[in-house]
């Protein structure tokens, strides 16, 4: 019994010496937030696209770019006041006449860089935004 208890103490004693021997860690207090371009990817061709971003907001004309991808700045005419940007509004008509107009959630994903530890997440941006129109 008496080893026991020595075994015991001894074990918790270790314990605070390797607890109060580190070095307390908290993460900064840092938001990070991202203001690159939202792609659209359609289930189908549209023929034409107007996109913003915020409540109420008035879509104006996206065009495809070079490489026949759909980019959304977060900027004027697109973005008119500072929003928190966690959805986009979207409206696109295909060639086969198919229409959208409806509000869609942006996701997101870690760019894999934790400037100050991994527990303290780090930068992050959009992941693509599938638009189903078909």
């Amino acid at each position: 019994m008496i080893l026991l208890l020595t075994l015991g103490v001894g074990a918790a004693a270790l314990a605070l010496v390797l607890v109060a021997g580190r070095t307390p860690w908290a993460c900064p207090a840092i938001g990070y937030a991202y203001v690159g371009e939202v792609e659209l990817l359609f289930s189908a061709e549209p023929v034409s696209v107007a996109a913003c971003f915020g409540d109420g907001c008035a879509p104006e004309a996206v065009t495809e770019d070079s490489d026949g991808k759909w980019w959304v700045p977060q900027s004027p005419p697109y973005l008119t006041t500072p929003v928190s940007v966690t959805s986009i509004y979207v409206e696109a008509v295909s060639a086969s006449d198919s229409r959208i107009a409806r509000v869609l959630q942006i996701e997101t994903e870690s760019t894999g860089n934790h400037p100050f530890a991994l527990n303290c997440g780090g930068p992050f941006r959009f992941k693509p935004v599938h638009v189903p129109l078909g």
